[in-house]
């Protein structure tokens, strides 16, 4: 007989260092023998040793006993049953009948060890140790210790939820001491959420996590481009590439702008999150689902939490990391040249009834490039090639048993593209992160970190610069007369080569100061066992300095006939400005932390916490014109026009909150959390409001019948949650007061020349204004495949919002005089999904990694406070309520016209003009509605905004001996673009018009009226009184924006040499990185770069977005 058959496969735990009675309390009725043998195993420590087929043909019986010894109540269990029975130790050996009863030749021993991480050292509690092919087994204890009974020869199972499996054959081992490695899925790994941390593989709400290492694989002066593509729900969106401006889209499952915490601090945004020093940064977690209740307030968009890095104990090690590196446009649309500018501009003046603007001989002049007929490419003229950047970050890390820290500085310097090099970004960076060990029950944490950065600017904006590229005309020259002592006036706005030069044009300079401070102590109670005390005070303080500087300058004309220069003032008088804002924060909680296992295996977490904050501001703003420009300062300005302005700002809040989580097993799994937050902008009535959230989860992979049994399947969750948080900070505060406004009346002048301010009379009070409640349901499923090797993540979510914001609509009387007042009306919906998947493998010195995700989601108008329709048609064009917020109206396009013939018979789709300024080569549209007019009624619901729906990303990770290697890919699709101003027609501001207007339908000799037309993709050049219907919205303007970009590229090789230890220099590594490689998407679009919007006006004068090329150096010694 095996040796297996010697176990009894149902009985599967043994209990060890615990006491265990004698008696035996049992009363049931038909009981069979197996749960008969499992209750007196768990009541007495006592192991039943036989086989499944020894129970065959056994009876149940009725036993009630109390208190009876073992023996007794084995003789009632034993009486008229085909089996008998004998004690040998602790072991009850059963046997049928028939046999001759001997104890199993087999040897038996009673062994015992010790079970711990093989990184940390510390011990694990819950590790479950069994015998192969058997049910026989035990877990380890709160000190990683276990006994078990095993016969030589036997194999050890040894499992643990986020560690690799271990077997280890027994030889007669009396003490085994076993180390267990995390597995790569990572389930183990704390992840922090709200005012705490968690084990990944216990977690039961949405929340994803990146850390140190997978942050600093794409190198980009904001932190949000180092995290774009690798969060499944972190949908991020570059708006435009200037240095400084950190105008980056960051949104959570298509939220909205999420709440920020940065080691446990709510903190002030987006910008300031950018700004932080990626290198500082121990990991990043994102609360998707309703667990951003905990943070309440705010926090309906969801949570974005930071933690940086601290101290470690051991030797000190300094970090040293420098990158360096070149930038240029992603894309550029280019501009038509004189030569192609002037030939469009003789056929518009002819398409439009007129005659040549120019002979065909001069038109000849421009192509041919003859003196005096040159072309001026003012982009080439304003713009450098590329631009320079570079990052310098040191730290240190290290500390012993009383002490540890974390030390660095960053430095990092972002020219622009322009050639006057007037734009530029450099940023200062420091932070302190100090760990003391005060006494053994008490740890304090000090957190100090600052921010010093400076953005400088020419005196014009950046739209104004660049949109003079795109107007100038090709056939004027930088300089009046190509004489360099005078600046050519350009129209329409002016010239951009001195527009971006601040010696001419002037400067615009933000200066900022951050100061972020953090003290917290821990208190660990010697006399209760998992209970810590916390205090932590946070005082934040931000300083913004704005110096703006117009000057006054000439530009000038030049006059052939009198061979003179003729001067034209501009930006006069010049004006200079200082704009001052100082913010400060103060933020105290109070936390209550306690942990403790219950029999073993009842898991109990609480958490109780208080927080409040304070925030004050301070705004000012004085300005003043010069009677004649001296130098840059406030003073030394006319006293004659001034402008001054201020204000000053407070606002606080106060929160309980409360946490309870508990784990069976670490099995199954419940949390209920619940804020009540309190706000100072509503009535006493309304001003709080409690934000509970519950969720729960379900390790089915520890269930028996799948745990050891199913190899394919490592590690299978479900889990769900449902959380309500609330938002307060869209409402205008203290509605509920009647009042005049000072601000709002009209100016009036009783006395000559002195001007007074009147009142405004003061809206509805509404006492009833409050929170408006987000309600966020989750669904998820994780799934661990062959070890963790392929993993699965999933989540379905719905978050449903009611009491958005809104003016009731009703008509008022011209006598009313007031204003209605918020209220709480309205209601939308968000649906979606997100989804990872990785796969990862590692084959001798050669490892890889590969990691997808994928994230949808829409939102819908639940219900839109609105006036009643006046037709079922204009409920169906205009109606918001219970619709999509996505949807953008269009004509659907009939392709073009090919002759005058098909004009004449086409619908009419010019309104009162008829059809009289189309020509061949028009787009033509399709009369929906059959009624020969084309007008709003033939539009059609054909696009999408331009929000995308879904974002996608996939990190590639290999490693092979010294060398890595690391690529994110990613992109967003389901959304629109369409550019106004000068792409949406030739000569648009009588300026200069995009080269892809040149593929036009033309004809052959635009001078012989009679000549045949030349079919191209665009209409026939005309200016934009003769345009006819061109620019309806239809799918040749509105594109789909959808695209894939490499984002990121890096390729490393460290250096560990003996040589190089010698000196102190513990490893060398050298790597090169790309950002924004390429990118593939629709055609027309790319020439714009689809990431990036169309910025104001929808005229697509943002700054580019760039592609980056950089060498980096990480030195660790």
């Amino acid at each position: 007989m095996k040796l297996a058959a010697f176990y009894m496969l149902l009985f599967v735990l043994q209990v060890n260092a615990k006491v265990y009675s004698q008696k035996v309390t049992i009363s049931q009725h038909n009981l069979s023998l197996e749960k008969v043998f499992r209750t007196i195993q768990k009541q007495t420590g006592y192991h039943f040793l036989c086989t499944l087929e020894q129970l065959k043909d056994t009876r149940n019986i009725d036993i009630n006993v109390k208190d009876a010894s073992l023996e007794d109540v084995l003789e009632h269990c034993f009486k008229d049953q085909p089996l008998k029975y004998a004690i040998a130790n602790k072991t009850i050996i059963v046997e049928r009948k028939a046999g001759i009863f001997s104890l199993p030749s087999v040897l038996f021993a009673e062994i015992s060890g010790n079970i711990s991480d093989s990184a940390k050292g510390t011990p694990l509690q819950g590790v479950t140790i069994q015998v192969k092919g058997t049910a026989v087994g035990t877990v380890t204890d709160e000190n990683g210790y276990f006994k078990l009974t095993v016969s030589e020869g036997s194999i050890l199972l040894i499992s643990y939820l986020g560690y690799n499996k271990q077997e280890i054959l027994y030889t007669g081992q009396q003490k085994l001491n076993i180390r267990l490695s995390a597995s790569r899925s990572g389930l183990n790994e704390l992840v922090v959420v709200g005012y705490g941390a968690q084990k990944k593989a216990t977690l039961t709400g949405a929340i994803s996590n990146l850390v140190a290492d997978e942050i600093q694989t794409t190198t980009h002066s904001s932190l949000a481009q180092s995290l774009q593509g690798k969060m499944p729900g972190l949908q991020i969106r570059q708006n435009t590439g200037e240095p400084g401006d950190f105008n980056t889209m960051i949104n959570i499952r298509g939220f909205g702008t999420p709440l920020y915490v940065i080691d446990g601090i709510t903190r002030d945004g987006a910008t300031e999150f950018q700004k932080l020093n990626p290198e500082d940064i121990e990991s990043i977690s994102i609360l998707k689902d309703g667990s951003a209740a905990i943070y309440g307030l705010n926090a309906a968009n969801g949570v974005v939490i930071v933690t940086t890095k601290k101290g470690t104990s051991g030797k000190a090690k300094f970090t040293y990391s420098h990158v360096t590196g070149f930038q240029v446009p992603t894309s550029m649309p280019k501009m038509t040249s004189a030569a192609q500018h002037m030939e469009m501009m003789n056929e518009a003046n002819i398409n439009g009834g007129g005659n040549p603007i120019i002979s065909k001989e001069e038109l000849e002049k421009y192509q041919l490039g003859l003196p005096g007929y040159g072309s001026t490419d003012w982009y080439d003229e304003t713009f450098r090639k590329y631009s320079t950047q570079s990052m310098h970050n040191i730290s240190a890390q290290g500390g012993n048993e009383s002490v540890s820290y974390y030390l660095s500085f960053g430095l990092q310097n972002d020219e622009g593209l322009l050639k006057s090099g007037d734009m530029d970004y450099k940023k200062y960076t420091f932070r302190s992160n100090i760990t003391a060990q005060l006494t053994k029950d008490l740890t304090a944490d000090i957190n100090l970190s600052g921010l010093s950065d400076t953005r400088n600017k020419p005196g014009t904006d950046f739209f104004t610069i660049f949109k003079q590229t795109r107007t100038s005309l090709p056939t004027e020259s930088v300089y009046a007369n190509n004489n360099p002592a005078y600046p050519n006036m350009i129209l329409p706005l002016d010239n951009p080569v001195f527009l971006s030069d601040r010696d001419y044009t002037g400067y615009n300079e933000t200066k900022n100061k951050a100061f972020q401070s953090t003290i917290a102590l821990t208190y660990t109670a010697p006399f209760l066992k998992g209970l810590r005390v916390k205090g932590m005070a946070s005082y934040d303080s931000n300083d913004e300095l704005i110096k703006s500087l117009v000057k006054s300058y000439k530009v000038y004309k030049y006059d052939p006939t009198t061979e003179t220069y003729v001067a034209f003032d501009k930006n006069n008088p010049a004006k200079i400005s200082n704009t001052n804002t100082d913010r400060n924060r103060v933020n105290i909680q109070g936390q209550i932390f306690y942990n403790t296992t219950i029999a073993k295996d009842h898991n109990i977490g609480a958490t109780l916490v208080y927080e409040q904050t304070e925030s004050k501001s301070r705004y000012s703003y004085l300005s003043r014109q010069y009677s004649f420009y001296t130098n840059d300062q406030i003073d030394q300005a006319s006293n004659n026009v001034q402008e001054t302005r201020g204000n000053e700002g407070e606002a606080a809040n106060k929160s309980y909150l409360g946490r309870i989580t508990y784990n069976y097993k670490s099995k199954y799994l419940l949390e209920f959390a619940g804020r009540y937050d309190g706000s100072y902008r509503y009535s006493p009535s309304n001003r709080w409001g409690f934000f509970p959230v519950v969720s729960g989860g379900w390790i089915v992979s520890e269930e028996n019948f799948l745990k050891n049994k199913v190899p394919l399947i490592s590690y299978l969750k479900v889990r769900g949650s449902y959380g309500t948080v609330g938002q307060d900070n869209a409402a205008n505060a203290f509605q509920y007061i009647q009042g005049f406004s000072t601000s709002g009346g009209a100016s009036y002048e009783f006395v000559n020349g002195t001007s007074l301010n009147g009142v405004a009379s003061p809206p509805i009070v509404n006492e009833a204004l409050t929170w408006y409640v987000a309600n966020i349901a989750n669904i998820g499923l994780d799934v661990g495949l062959f070890q963790g090797k392929l993993t699965f993540e999933g989540d379905l979510f719905q978050r449903d919002r009611t009491g958005l914001l809104a003016y009731r609509s009703v008509s008022l009387p011209n006598t009313f005089g007031g204003a209605l007042p918020q209220e709480n009306l309205n209601s939308d919906r968000v649906q979606g999904f997100d989804i990872s998947i990785g796969h990862q493998q590692k084959l001798r010195d050669f490892s890889y990694s590969i990691k997808g995700n994928l994230s949808f989601s829409r939102t819908m108008q639940m219900y839109v406070e609105r006036g009643p329709f006046r037709s079922s048609m204009e409920r169906w064009k205009n109606g918001t309520g219970n619709r999509w917020t996505d949807i953008r109206w269009g004509y659907q396009v009939n392709g073009q016209f090919q002759n005058q013939e098909e004009i004449y018979f086409a619908p009419v789709q010019d309104g009162n003009l008829g059809n009289t300024k189309e020509l061949p080569g028009d787009f033509r549209y399709n009369d929906v509605n059959g009624d020969g007019i084309i007008n709003d009624q033939d539009q059609l619901p054909l696009f999408r905004n331009d929000q995308p729906k879904y974002y996608y990303g996939l990190v590639l990770d290999a490693s092979w001996k010294g060398f890595d290697l690391n690529m994110v890919m990613q992109g967003a699709g389901d959304y629109t673009v369409r550019f106004g101003q000068t792409y949406a027609g030739p000569f648009n501001f009588n300026g200069n018009s995009p080269e892809f207007f040149y593929d036009r339908w033309h004809q052959a000799d635009p001078y012989d009226p009679n000549s045949p037309w030349i079919a191209g993709k665009w209409p026939a050049t005309r200016f934009d009184a003769n345009r006819g219907a061109m620019g309806l919205e239809s799918d040749i303007w509105r594109k789909d924006a959808s695209y894939f970009r490499l984002k990121s590229i890096m390729l490393g090789y460290t250096i560990h040499s003996a040589f190089i230890k010698r000196t102190g220099i513990k490893n060398i590594r050298i790597y090169v990185n790309a950002h924004n490689l390429f990118t593939i998407a629709d055609s027309f679009v790319r020439q714009f770069d689809p990431e990036k919007i169309e910025g104001d006006y929808s005229g697509g004068y943002t700054y580019p977005l760039t592609k980056s090329y950089n060498l980096g150096l990480n030195v660790t010694f």
